[in-house]
């Protein structure tokens, strides 16, 4: 007798094993945080950039007065020409940089089912430039991103997930190597936009304002005493507190004997002096028109 298989049809139906593993895929699947990917990339710019620039510099040492600047460009295309190239293999059709790989993460795309084609690959290297270009403001995002991508990675239709279970000492390492790097990476993107420039002139500006204090008392001394005066130390007893103004003076005058002239001839004065910024920029002030 043959046994009949009878289908309930009040059973549930069951779920299909692809969703299974796809929901699976996307629980174990942690999206590398911006200090990780941070870590990561300095360590593929390093790799690829310092031996460059080191044989840029040494090419430039050796035959740098019979280089054109058509040349001394073709140098520098060269270089970010070999960190895309490096980026796109290494990116791409399940291979990982040799920054990921230390730290441990890898590139997806952006479904998390697969890894990504050598011309998304491609897309996203170039990305990099797109977002130095826009003053960095390409790797904020992912800062507010929810799964963390930058925008090379909205290029490349890609993510950054982790690709291994790391210990608890790992993580912290790689968190406070990557708030360092990112510290010191700021630090000198201030100063190479002007940063330091910046500090330079307010230096300069301090030392003029000073001048100008100092010529405030000169008109005081005259108001006073019917004449102007080229002795400093008359000035800062005039200004009440002597201390304070010596004290002022060493903070925005360069120091050292004759660190203020103050010329006096009938009616006019002229106060000159050097400020305290590294150019040791000379600052004057005179009442004569």
């Amino acid at each position: 007798m043959t046994q009949e298989h009878r289908i309930n049809i009040m059973e549930e139906a069951p779920t299909p094993v692809v969703a299974d593993l796809a929901n699976q895929e996307e629980e174990t699947l942690q999206y590398a945080s911006v200090l990780e990917r941070f870590v990561a990339l300095l360590i593929d710019y390093g790799i690829i950039f310092f031996p460059l620039q080191l044989i840029t510099w040494i090419v430039c040492k050796m035959v740098g007065q019979y280089l054109e600047m058509w040349q001394i460009v073709a140098m520098i295309v060269a270089m970010n020409a070999v960190f895309v190239l490096y980026e796109t293999i290494f990116s791409s059709n399940g291979r990982v940089t040799l920054g990921k790989n230390l730290v441990g993460i890898g590139i997806v795309n952006k479904d998390k089912t697969g890894p990504i084609s050598l011309p998304r690959a491609f897309l996203r290297a170039v990305g990099y430039y797109i977002s130095a270009a826009l003053f960095f403001c390409g790797f904020i995002f992912a800062f507010v991103d929810d799964r963390k991508r930058a925008l090379h990675d909205f290029l490349g239709g890609s993510v950054v997930v982790q690709l291994r279970e790391r210990a608890w000492w790992e993580v912290w390492m790689v968190r406070g190597i990557g708030a360092l790097l990112l510290a010191l990476f700021v630090f000198g993107l201030y100063q190479s936009a002007g940063g330091r420039e910046w500090q330079e002139q307010v230096k300069v500006r301090d030392a003029r304002n000073f001048l100008e204090k100092i010529a405030l008392l000169e008109e005081g001394h005259r108001i006073r005493y019917g004449y102007y005066t080229n002795d400093l130390l008359r000035l800062s007893l005039l200004s009440g507190d002597p201390v304070q103004f010596q004290r002022d003076l060493k903070k925005v005058i360069s120091t050292g004997r004759g660190s203020i002239r103050i010329g006096v001839k009938d009616n006019h004065y002229k106060i000159s002096a050097t400020a305290k910024d590294k150019n040791k920029t000379p600052v004057y002030f005179t009442n004569k028109i």
